[in-house]
């Protein structure tokens, strides 16, 4: 649940991006803009902190000395 909710807000984040871009062609520009970049940076920071998993090597490192994989 939690990786779809992240998905969805990775969605939302998205479209106001394209909302901020597309806004000063609207009549009000600056408004529009302003609520969209709020919007897109609440989304994005939100959905980072719900994608993050409980590994916090990297990918790469091996998370004990047992797991090395060699030997």
């Amino acid at each position: 649940m939690k990786q779809g909710l992240a998905s969805l807000l990775k969605v939302v984040a998205g479209i106001a991006g394209v909302v901020f871009l597309l806004a000063p062609f609207t009549s009000m520009g600056v408004l529009v803009s302003v609520i969209a970049l709020v919007v897109a940076i609440i989304a994005g920071v939100t959905s980072s902190h719900l994608s993050d998993d409980e590994d916090q090597n990297g990918g790469y490192w091996p998370k004990g000395p047992d797991s090395t994989g060699s030997g």
